[in-house]
């Protein structure tokens, strides 16, 4: 017997297929936990997996394994690059060893191409490319739960609207995104029943978790914000 105040999943003995520890094991083993740092993303992989760590470190292992594991989801990925770089050619995963593979993106037109290693990439054009994947994953191989803390990192002003607004149509058909903001631009592309006021006074007080459709405020949302009337709970 196990004290179910703890965490005991790897020594529960699971008795029938749909047992629902199982069920419960196969979607947490499934979750997509990241907080994303461009610097520490790889550009050569030697191994497949389909799901990136943390910080994305191991992002050419993951394009990787999405693109072996699940052809089909080229199509998704390139047409959110697409949509995102308009000078996007295509990628290729071009073979630098035995075991080693490096990731090499083309932009360009139609009388020109440049190959740019993945790793000369600017940080807001790798942040492209997690969602991306994301997106190619959640359709061929979730629905997956997806916690992102502050995707509109290093992505400009102009790029955060459309790119939350393509997950959120994704994650809508299947899968679950939960994400973290300090952003103007993010936060207006979440309704008030479905975003979370998170505030605390001080480090030795809890945080208060309250539903924005549950507080009142005057006027525009974002200058609410800005004032403190939402993080007063005013």
């Amino acid at each position: 017997m196990v004290d179910w105040h703890f965490v005991a999943l790897p020594i529960v003995q699971i008795r029938g297929a749909k047992n629902p520890i199982e069920e419960f094991k196969d979607w947490v083993s499934r979750m997509v936990v990241i907080s994303p740092i461009p610097v520490m993303f790889s550009s050569e992989s030697s191994e497949e997996t389909l799901y990136p760590d943390e910080h994305v470190s191991n992002f050419a292992d993951w394009f990787n394994g999405v693109l072996s594991a699940y052809p089909a989801s080229y199509s998704v990925i390139e047409k959110f690059l697409r949509q995102t770089m308009p000078d996007f050619q295509d990628f290729q995963n071009k073979s630098v060893g035995e075991n080693t593979k490096r990731v090499v993106v083309r932009f360009g037109g139609d009388d020109f191409s440049l190959p740019l290693d993945f790793s000369r990439l600017s940080s807001g054009e790798k942040m492209f490319f997690v969602c991306a994947l994301l997106l190619g994953a959640n359709k061929y191989y979730g629905p997956t739960f997806c916690y992102w803390d502050e995707p509109d990192n290093y992505v400009s002003m102009a790029e955060v609207g459309h790119m939350m607004q393509t997950l959120r149509k994704s994650f809508k058909a299947s899968g679950q995104l939960f994400v973290t903001s300090h952003n103007a631009e993010t936060v207006r592309k979440f309704s008030d029943d479905t975003t979370l006021c998170l505030s605390r006074k001080s480090h030795m007080e809890p945080t208060m978790t309250q539903w924005l459709s549950q507080l009142h405020y005057d006027g525009d949302l974002i200058n609410a914000l800005i004032r403190g009337d939402i993080a007063n709970g005013e």
